[in-house]
């Protein structure tokens, strides 16, 4: 199991070597990116960052309809990663898998050109469709891999696999050519996970679940055993669930809450109702605890604000199937016509 062989203020590290990378090949995510950028500046890091963009965006792009001539939203954001979070942009040929219909899952090849990045010692991949919650210099520190994962569980019946959302990477030449041949053959049904599976298969570094990579899927389950026995401490794996003492330990959560759509596309208000996370018997005096629903909640809301904080017009939530004046009563979401 994962765990950092050193301290962060050890003076025998080269923090110029490290970087923190993310991969974009749209507009969304490329917002989700500027997002999560602004997490790791707020919360303060030493290892550098880099970011992977199509090369052919163009990062002084001008709005053709605009008669000031701004930006472009992408040019505009791009920019703001370079001179507000002191993130290095790198233009790349997108990674697709010819065969593939799902664009989401063609373009995720791109992460994988992070192996590539090998004037770095490591190279720690992120997932846009998250937040930063603490600081995650240590994982730079685990032990030497030529990659480390999450290792999660999803419930059944997947089970425990590792994750992508998180990769901790040793770049090598050598491990992108044998990358770049396998995303040149993959068949149709053939992922990025299903590439570093098979080809790292006894080598994954296995990085536990908690604190690294929570995911708000957790809040709705009934049982959380898994998910607190993942601690690498063994004398914190029996403790009981407390929804928050489990947020303020997680150092890095996934928005994870399959049918529930990512944050950024608004749910509709029947499909929030049906699958947000139910309240429980409090162990004092039968009340009802509401802890778990409380805090899935705003994390929503607070990704939604926060949005619209750091990428601006233009990146409000996509859907209107629930308004912004969508009113919360007795643990439902209704529509002010709807309520008296």
């Amino acid at each position: 199991m994962a765990r950092p062989v050193m301290s962060v203020e050890s003076p025998r590290i080269d923090w110029s070597k490290l970087y923190y990378a993310q991969y974009v090949t749209s507009e969304e995510y490329l917002c989700n990116a500027l997002m999560l950028w602004s997490e790791i500046e707020d919360i303060g890091s030493r290892a550098q960052r880099i970011m992977l963009y199509p090369s052919h965006w163009d990062v002084n792009e001008t709005d053709p309809y605009s008669p000031s001539q701004e930006l472009t939203p992408i040019a505009r954001l791009l920019q703001q990663a370079n001179t507000d979070y002191f993130v290095k942009l790198q233009p790349v040929d997108v990674l697709h898998q010819n065969n593939t219909k799902e664009a989401t899952w063609a373009d995720s090849y791109t992460k994988l050109l992070a192996f590539n990045l090998t004037q770095f010692d490591r190279v720690l991949v992120l997932d846009s469709d998250a937040v930063v919650l603490q600081n995650l210099d240590e994982i730079f520190l685990f032990q030497k891999a030529p990659i480390a994962m999450p290792y999660v569980y999803w419930g059944e019946p997947t089970g425990w696999s590792f994750s992508s959302q998180m990769l901790l990477i040793t770049p090598s030449a050598s491990s992108f050519d044998k990358i770049s041949a396998a995303v040149e053959g993959a068949k149709s049904d053939e992922y990025d996970m299903d590439i570093l599976n098979s080809l790292f298969k006894d080598r994954i570094l296995r990085i536990p679940q908690r604190p690294y990579n929570l995911l708000t899927g957790e809040f709705r389950r009934r049982n959380h055993a898994h998910y607190l026995r993942s601690h690498p401490l063994s004398a914190n794996r029996g403790q009981k669930w407390d929804p928050d003492f489990i947020l303020g330990e997680a150092k890095f959560m996934h928005f994870s809450d399959w049918p529930i759509p990512k944050p950024w596309i608004r749910a509709k208000k029947e499909v929030l109702n049906k699958y947000m996370p139910r309240c429980v018997q409090s162990e004092w005096f039968g009340a009802s605890d509401c802890r778990d629903r409380a805090i899935w909640l705003k994390l929503y809301y607070d990704f939604a604000v926060r949005r619209q904080a750091v990428c601006g017009e233009g990146f409000e939530l996509q859907s209107q199937e629930l308004p912004p004046d969508s009113i919360y009563r007795h643990g439902k979401w209704f529509h002010p016509d709807e309520v008296g």
